[in-house]
């Protein structure tokens, strides 16, 4: 399974509609059609949504899924982003190792001031 599979079923699970919502997740209608839910269905072994005239429904396992669902894209974007600030040096740890007569010129106050 994809991480855009959790993305179109997290879009359609809170619209229940498969058309209304393919410009939200950057899909055509057509993109979103009923055969890929499907076979995200037959991937995890059981049903997601509960077809209706219009639109779907989803099931109780659907309910869940999509619960957890949210939160898995809710961690992957936390993890992106605590990795891009690690990645511009925004966060991470820094090691300092000095000796006492560098300590008493000013060298480490300025060099953690300059590191600021």
């Amino acid at each position: 399974m994809e991480l855009r599979h959790l993305k179109y079923f997290v879009a359609i699970g809170e619209e229940r509609k498969l058309p209304a919502r393919g410009a939200a997740v950057s899909m055509s209608p057509k993109q979103l059609c009923p055969r890929r839910f499907q076979d995200l269905e037959a991937e995890l072994g059981f049903k997601l949504f509960d077809r209706l005239p219009r639109g779907v429904k989803l099931s109780a396992a659907g309910r869940l899924f999509l619960e957890d669902a949210r939160r898995i894209l809710q961690q992957v974007s936390d993890a992106a982003a605590r990795a891009a600030r690690v990645a511009r040096g925004q966060a991470g740890t820094l090691r300092l190792g000095f000796t006492e007569n560098a300590s008493w010129r000013g060298v480490v106050p300025q060099s953690i001031r300059a590191f600021r």
